[in-house]
């Protein structure tokens, strides 16, 4: 089965942040609080991947929409650049950004909870 650019990060992210948290909580030193952060990554993860989904798509979705009815194939190309560029950083930047929070939240909380 083929999966596209923007749901092959998103599922990366929902796969990414459970493995983020409770790493960056081990290196924290949080003991066996360490466990408790594998299933708040994966909430964290599956929640990135369903929101992030639904920024992704509407965009391509507004410049599908709008090129599509331009007379000549380079004007299309030309006017879809921007949405192309922007369906191929955004999931990325949607990735690392919950990655790196993860990360960073779960060293927090650990450093400024527990």
């Amino acid at each position: 089965m083929a999966i596209n650019h923007a749901d092959g990060m998103m599922l990366a992210s929902a796969v990414a942040c459970p493995i983020a948290a409770p790493v960056a909580a081990a290196h924290a030193g949080a003991g066996w609080w360490t466990v408790l952060f594998i299933p708040a990554g994966l909430g964290i993860g599956l929640g990135v991947s369903y929101a992030g989904q639904r920024l992704v798509y509407p965009i391509m979705g507004f410049g599908l929409n709008r090129t599509s009815s331009m007379p000549t194939k380079w004007m299309q190309q030309a006017a879809f650049a921007p949405f192309f560029l922007m369906y191929v950083i955004l999931p990325l930047a949607i990735f690392w950004g919950a990655v790196l929070g993860t990360w960073a939240g779960s060293i927090w909380i650990i450093k400024h909870v527990v």
